[in-house]
């Protein structure tokens, strides 16, 4: 089936991923298998920092998702951009962020570039409290100005929040939030169109399971966003350094969150 073959190559990239990043750092050995002499101690790594090699590009201000990439890959820049005694946002340039959304309209802000401020949620699921961190721009450039503890029930999302801890970290719960048979979208590069199937559980967990992993901290981007429906959330999945791109489409009935649709 054609969206097989999708899960596959979500499969081999993240394989590839894992095998390149295993593979930083190693020298090869020389013809003999003799591997390079010169220790650690005498290039003094432990005072490298890798962060400065990352180049910082001009159009980094422009949109806060490049800001944020930008931000989090490089320490000095992060330092420089982080007002006062207000500590770093810790994430990695590895990490995923999601978007939890209510109107497809709402997906532009992460491009506009007139945003002022931009709210990165960095929610516990184990302290069920969310960590704000907010970002403002000031003539021009993006500065993270401020940080704030919630707890996750007066979030606008909390019902929503509490049933994605559920559904991120329990498999049986997960299956039994699934709207069965699942739809799933998706383009295809030899038809050169969206498709549009089905996914059958063991399909669905397959995928899933080569997700970025969200059930400890997730990190959810608040570009300003309107949150008023009761029964339906969308949930943007986004890779900040490799390009993933997922939707999820949640619906509320008959007294719970069930998972609707993918693309």
């Amino acid at each position: 089936m054609k969206h097989s073959l999708f899960i596959l190559s979500v499969v081999c990239g993240m394989c590839c991923m894992s095998f390149c990043s295993c593979r930083f750092g190693q020298s090869d050995g020389d013809e003999d298998g003799e591997k390079d002499s010169i220790g650690v101690d005498s290039l003094g790594l432990e005072e490298l920092d890798l962060y400065e090699e990352v180049v910082i590009p001009k159009t980094a201000d422009e949109v806060f998702d490049d800001f944020l990439f930008s931000y989090i890959s490089n320490a000095s820049f992060s330092q420089e951009r982080t007002v006062g005694s207000v500590n770093e946002l810790a994430m990695n340039d590895d990490d995923a962020a999601v978007m939890i959304y209510e109107r497809e309209d709402d997906l532009v802000l992460q491009k506009d570039t007139t945003l002022q401020e931009v709210i990165v949620e960095q929610i516990d699921w184990e302290q069920n409290t969310i960590h704000n961190y907010q970002f403002n721009k000031k003539l021009g450039q993006w500065f993270l100005v401020a940080e704030v503890d919630d707890e996750l029930s007066g979030n606008p999302n909390a019902s929503f929040l509490v049933f994605l801890k559920d559904f991120l970290s329990d498999s049986l719960y997960r299956h039994e939030s699934l709207q069965l048979p699942l739809h799933f979208k998706f383009y295809s590069e030899e038809d050169d169109e969206v498709v549009d199937t089905e996914l059958s559980y063991e399909e669905w967990d397959e995928l899933f399971n080569d997700l970025p992993r969200l059930d400890n901290v997730m990190y959810n981007v608040d570009y300003g966003q309107s949150l008023i429906s009761t029964n339906r959330k969308s949930l943007l999945l986004k890779g900040l350094s490799n390009g993933l791109f997922m939707k999820f489409h949640f619906g509320f009935s008959d007294g719970r969150w069930h998972l609707m649709e993918v693309e």
